[in-house]
Parts: structure tokens; sequence; C-alpha cells
């Protein structure tokens, strides 16, 4: 499928669907990400913050990886459902810098795996990882909010990984204030009765 990489637009967007659409026209670098045969995901999720829920991130891999089973493991090495095969072709490492995790656990996840993406959170991750973000170096569009970092570094992530992440129903800012100010100037149609 042949995607776009460029679109000239007239219209004047507002800010979240100027994202949408970026993120809509440019999947290329995402896509050229994937992996071939990949069978056994393994998903090692963060411990400061869980920003997607099971189902919308299993999904999100199948979709990416049709014919793959994905599995899921908490910080600590715990299994949140079926546990997952001694080895596994693709595991995604959403544990950041600063989370509860074994000193060599890391290590222990690496040799598992055939391809490992994750975070940049320790001295042996930037070794020994194929992928990594690190979301303190120059990246300045990484927010500062515990939860809204979580939601963009975990993105970061699965783009790494060739998850295709567009969003369909994210939050927006809250307009309640400023709605009414951006509407007409309402005139008085004279013969309309009051009641």
């Amino acid at each position: 499928m042949n995607y776009p990489t460029e679109t000239k637009c007239d219209l004047k967007l507002d800010d979240e669907s100027d994202i949408c659409l970026k993120q809509m026209i440019q999947p290329a670098p995402i896509l050229s990400n994937r992996l071939e045969g990949v069978k056994f995901v393994l998903v090692v999720l963060s411990s400061k913050g869980m920003v997607f829920d099971l189902g919308a991130l299993r999904q999100r891999i199948v979709q990416a990886y049709s014919d793959s089973m994905i599995f899921f493991q908490t910080s600590s090495g715990k299994a949140l459902g079926p546990v997952a095969p001694h080895k596994v072709d693709l595991l995604i490492d959403f544990v950041g810098p600063g989370q509860r995790q074994g000193f060599f656990h890391a290590n222990c996840l690496r040799r598992r795996a055939r391809f490992a993406v994750g975070r940049h959170a320790g001295c042996f991750r930037k070794r020994i990882y194929d992928r990594i973000y690190d979301e303190f170096g120059n990246d300045s569009t990484c927010p500062s909010e515990l939860l809204q970092r979580e939601r963009y570094v975990q993105k970061q992530v699965l783009a790494l990984a060739g998850v295709l992440f567009i969003p369909n129903a994210e939050p927006t800012s809250d307009r309640s204030k400023t709605i009414a100010l951006e509407l007409p100037n309402l005139q008085r149609l004279s013969g309309v009765q009051r009641f």
C-alpha cells in the first residue's frame, strides 16, 4: 500500500485534527520498522501508568502482526493472562527509568526474544536491545506531565516495533469556556414572539 508523504491542504484545521492528519499521511517510517515472521509477542507493561487497556493494545499489535499471539507481563515478571513461551519473536518493553525491575531482568528478557524494543531505562538496555527510544535525549516534543509523557513514550516505542497507532478517539482539550466566544453574534429578529 502506498501512502503519501506530503499533502497540501488549504483548509485551516484545529490542532487535534492536524496531528491526526499528519500521523495518517506519514506511516511509512513506522511500517518500515515491521519485522517478518513474528508469531509470539511479549509486552512488558510500565509500572508508572497504563495508558492503553490490554484489549486495545492487543488489537493494535494484531493489526501489525496478524498471525501473532500476544502475552502481557508486569515489570516484576508476573504474567497477566496466559504465560508466554520461553522463546518469543518480539519483545516490547514499556518499563521506563526509575521503575522497579530486577537488575538483570532486562538481560533475561533479551535472551528470550529474537528482537527487542524498549525504553532507555538503564545502563544495559542501550547495548542489548535492538531499538531503544530515549525520552531524555533531544526530543523536545515529549510532554512533562506523567501520564501524557507515558502515553507519548509508549506510542514511540510501539512505532519502533512497527505498530501503527493512529488515534481515533483521543480526548481533546476542554473548550467549554471558549466555544461561546467563537459563535457569531445573535441578532433579534423582528416579529418573533416571546414566550
